[in-house]
């Protein structure tokens, strides 16, 4: 079920970007934990998406989801949100659009990877680490942990992670769990 609809959302984004809608996504949430080695259970698909000056409710509409803007205290743009109806029952997608400090660390760190046997443009573990940090939930701390874990990282990673946190505005948050290390 999963897989089917990774292929048909895949076929969407793959001619959305055609068409100029969009010029850029990459899975992020918990597939994107996933693809990085930590088992995680998700019930949908979540995709960072790069527009540039395209309209997102024309993205919206030729996707067939909704589109709703940020509002001003938000930390997110907006979002489209599309049902992938697959058997037994539908799969969630949700496009994300970053805020451009965010947008640029996603963009600027992605890597190919085997998702459900599809080859999918996934951000690094060190920018999804940022995200998650940024979203701050409970289960986005617990991924961060566990990303970390998995991952090992190295001085290096470690120095560039502090870097984008400082960029994205987190550095207090990563600063955090570095001391939990």
């Amino acid at each position: 079920m999963f897989q089917e609809a990774l292929a048909q959302i895949l076929s969407r984004l793959k001619t959305a970007q055609s068409r100029g809608l969009l010029s850029g996504y990459t899975l992020i949430g918990g597939f994107a934990v996933s693809a990085w080695g930590v088992p995680r259970a998700t019930q949908d698909f979540d995709f960072a998406i790069a527009i540039d000056q395209a309209d997102p409710q024309v993205l919206a509409t030729f996707i067939g989801g909704r589109y709703q803007a940020g509002e001003p205290d938000d930390p997110l743009r907006g979002v489209v949100t599309v049902s992938i109806e697959v058997v037994p029952e539908p799969i969630s997608l949700q496009l994300i659009f970053l805020p451009p400090p965010l947008t640029e660390l996603a963009f600027g760190h992605i890597e190919t990877l085997s998702v459900l046997e599809y080859s999918v443009p996934v951000v690094s573990w060190q920018v999804l680490i940022i995200l998650k940090l940024y979203a701050g939930g409970p289960h986005d701390l617990l991924d961060v942990h566990r990303i970390l874990k998995v991952r090992r990282p190295q001085a290096k990673d470690l120095q560039d992670i502090e870097s984008m946190a400082e960029v994205a505005g987190v550095l207090s948050e990563w600063k955090s769990v570095q001391k939990k290390m």
